[in-house]
């Protein structure tokens, strides 16, 4: 058998002098400024602002979808997320007649044969929310097409602004 040490053969040396300790007990190490390279010697003293967020538009019903924001008339709605879906696929789809199928398949993603869709029932009390939260001047916006479904009417944006 062979004798066991206490020396490790990867343990580095000792340092002959450390650093000065603090009351704290741990060591304390000058503070050296680092050199800026010429290339980014104007990106160092210039501040970094943040880029101003776009005002939201003072007239109509505005969907921002990077910022997951909606307005009508400046002021911003609070939606649920299938409200703000809805919302949104209506204004993005203006003038056209859509089912309640046709909502159910692409804002929830289900079939309407499907045993976990929801009831056809469910979109009009979802847009009948969406009215009430848009208002007395923009609920005519989301009309109701009889044994259809619904529209959604813009108005020109001539007149928004």
């Amino acid at each position: 058998m062979t004798p066991q040490t206490n020396v490790l053969p990867y343990r580095a040396p000792r340092l002959a002098a450390l650093p000065p300790r603090s009351s704290a007990g741990t060591a304390t190490l000058p503070r050296v400024p680092l050199p800026v390279p010429p290339s980014h010697a104007r990106l160092a003293t210039r501040p970094i602002r943040p880029a101003e967020p776009a005002a939201p538009p003072r007239r109509g019903v505005w969907i921002d979808r990077t910022t997951w924001l909606a307005t009508v008339d400046g002021r911003a709605l609070q939606l649920t997320y299938l409200e703000f879906e809805v919302l949104d696929y209506f204004v993005n789809n203006p003038e056209k007649a859509h089912s309640r199928q046709a909502l159910l398949s692409t804002v929830w993603g289900r079939r309407v044969d499907d045993d976990s869709a929801p009831d056809l029932r469910t979109v009009d009390v979802l847009v009948t929310r969406l009215r009430r939260k848009l208002g007395a001047e923009h609920r005519h916006r989301i009309e109701t097409i009889r044994r259809v479904g619904y529209r959604y009417r813009a108005v020109d944006p001539a007149l928004e602004s």
